[in-house]
């Protein structure tokens, strides 16, 4: 496999693992907006920081994301 081919590859990766974020932080985001009032205090919390650890995920991968673009276009 080529270096170009190689460096596509771990672009799609990188992109479906950003989907993959991008679907976890709305999917805890809603349940947060319709679940407030009933959840546990310990729940919510919990929630509140899985949402700022997705959003840190969310800008290092985009960064990976930024450089794998970067090297596919020193590549061509």
């Amino acid at each position: 496999m080529s270096k170009l081919d190689e460096a596509k590859e771990r672009l799609g990766l990188l992109k479906f693992w950003l989907g993959v974020i991008v679907g976890s932080f709305l999917a805890n985001i809603g349940w947060l907006a319709t679940n407030y009032k009933q959840a546990d205090i310990l729940i919510l919390v919990g929630s509140i920081v899985v949402i700022f650890g997705l959003i840190i995920s969310f800008f290092i991968v985009n960064k990976k994301i930024e450089k794998n673009l970067k090297n596919i276009g020193d590549l061509k």
